[in-house]
C-alpha cells in the first residue's frame, strides 16, 4: 500500500479468496506504517464514490481489513457517513421486506433479495470508538449487504440458482446489445468529427463509412 492508494483501487474478481472466505477481526498493527484507520477509511470512501456506490467493503478493492464504509449519499435516509470496522449485527427483526440490490463486484446485476426490515449493529469507527445503534430503511440495507462481504459471501447467494441463471441471461442481452452498436457509435463518431474538419478546412472527403 502506498500513499497514492486510492489511485490504485481497483474491484476485484469476486472468486478472490479475499471475497469468499470470512475475514478475520482487524487489528490496527496490521496496517502498513504510515497509515491510520481514517486514512484507509477516507481512501475507501473516495473508491467508493468513484465507483458510483453507496456502500464499499475493503476487500473488494482488496484489503485485508474487516471494514466497510456506507453512507454520506443522497439514496440514504440519514444521511450519515460511516466507517464501520470489525462490524457485527447482534439483533435481527422478525419483519423482512425485498428490495432490488446491486453489487459493484457484480456490474449490471440486480436481485430481489429479502433481508430483515430493522436490526441493531456494532461497530467501532476511525478512532476505535464502539457504536451500537439500530438501523432501518436504506442504512439497514446497505449494512447488511457489506456485512455479507466480511462473512465471504454476498447477495448472489441469497436467490435460487435459477433466479440467478436468469439474471446473468438478462446481464448477457445487454452486453451483446452494446457490442453490436459499437461500430455504429465509432462510425458516427467519425461521421462528425470528418464534417466537423471539412467546415474547419473546407476540403470535402469522400465517405468511407457507412451507417446502417
Amino acid at each position: 500500500m502506498t500513499n497514492t492508494m486510492k489511485a490504485e483501487f481497483k474491484l476485484i474478481s469476486p472468486i478472490d479468496p479475499l471475497l469468499t472466505n470470512p475475514l478475520p477481526e482487524f487489528k490496527d498493527e496490521v496496517l502498513p506504517e504510515g497509515f491510520t484507520r481514517t486514512k484507509v477509511a477516507e481512501d475507501l470512501f473516495v473508491a467508493m464514490k468513484q465507483f458510483g456506490g453507496i456502500g464499499l467493503s475493503a476487500n473488494q478493492v482488496g484489503l485485508p481489513y474487516k471494514l466497510f464504509v456506507m453512507g454520506g449519499h443522497k439514496d440514504m435516509e440519514d444521511g450519515l457517513a460511516r466507517a464501520c470496522w470489525n462490524p457485527e449485527i447482534v439483533e435481527f427483526s422478525e419483519d423482512t421486506i425485498q428490495l432490488s440490490e446491486g453489487c459493484l463486484t457484480y456490474p449490471l446485476l440486480f436481485l430481489k433479495i429479502t433481508r430483515p426490515k430493522t436490526i441493531k449493529v456494532k461497530y467501532t469507527d476511525n478512532d476505535n470508538k464502539e457504536h451500537i445503534e439500530d438501523l432501518d430503511g436504506m442504512p439497514a440495507r446497505v449494512f447488511q449487504h457489506e456485512f455479507d462481504h466480511m462473512n465471504g459471501t454476498d447477495f448472489t447467494k441469497l436467490v435460487s440458482k435459477f433466479k440467478l441463471d436468469r439474471a446473468k441471461v438478462a446481464i448477457q442481452k445487454i452486453y451483446d446489445a452494446e457490442k453490436k452498436a459499437a461500430p455504429k457509435t465509432v462510425q458516427l463518431a467519425k461521421k462528425i468529427k470528418r464534417e466537423m474538419e471539412e467546415k474547419r478546412t473546407g476540403v470535402i472527403k469522400p465517405n468511407t463509412d457507412i451507417i446502417i
